[in-house]
């Protein structure tokens, strides 16, 4: 694999990640804060800070997957 590939596939998933972190800090956190002010920590309080950490996940896997797609079409392309 080539340097500028491998640099594509860490820039596209670091900002996928780092999305995904401000993603999931906001609604975990708002989640949480509106469960606990209007019906008291439940189930739903807790799926909602499972969002900080699954929403890095997933948008890490979705940038590599799309940096992916981007080494793979430069490569076809020529």
């Amino acid at each position: 694999m080539k340097e500028h590939d491998f640099a594509t596939l860490k820039l596209s998933s670091g900002i996928g990640l780092l999305f995904g972190f401000a993603c999931g800090f906001l609604y975990g956190i708002g989640g949480f804060v509106y469960d606990f002010l209007t019906t008291g920590i439940n189930q739903g309080s807790y799926l909602a800070l499972n969002a900080l950490w699954g929403m890095p996940l997933l948008f890490g896997g979705l940038g590599f997957g799309i940096g992916a797609v981007i080494v793979l079409y430069r490569k076809i392309k020529g």
